[in-house]
């Protein structure tokens, strides 16, 4: 057994909850540079479209990954997935919708698309590995 699957519950929950932290920070940060920005504001408006689109297929694939294997304990797998798919999906819709108020910031359904490719991925890699 791989030694990260016997990592306590209340760790696991501390390491999704602070991936799920960092998404919503990148995703909240204004497109636009200001003096004085975070290196958060310098990722998000010097990162090229086509690197930021990749990434949303990767960032939440991670994350329905992370809570998988945060729910690890729950009997059900079933259950497990749509825990996973609906908290991640609902995450990544939530900050599109968010984004259309942030100032250089668009929220698009091809976003949105792209979140829901990445949970899709990130929950097949999940099953067909372990």
């Amino acid at each position: 057994m791989p030694s990260f699957l016997s990592v306590p519950i209340p760790y696991r929950w501390l390491v999704t909850l602070a991936f799920v932290t960092l998404t919503v920070v990148l995703s909240v940060t204004p497109g636009r540079a200001q003096p004085g920005d975070s290196i958060f504001a310098w990722l998000v408006v010097n990162t090229p479209t086509p690197v930021q689109k990749t990434l949303h297929i990767g960032v939440y694939a991670v994350l329905a990954m992370l809570w998988m294997w945060t729910f690890d304990a729950l009997e059900s797998n079933r259950l497990r997935i749509v825990l996973a798919l609906t908290l991640t999906i609902g995450l990544g819709t939530s900050l599109e919708w968010y984004q259309t108020t942030v100032p250089g910031r668009f929220g698009t359904l091809t976003d949105v698309l792209l979140n829901i490719a990445g949970a899709v991925a990130g929950l097949l890699f999940i099953l067909v590995l372990f």
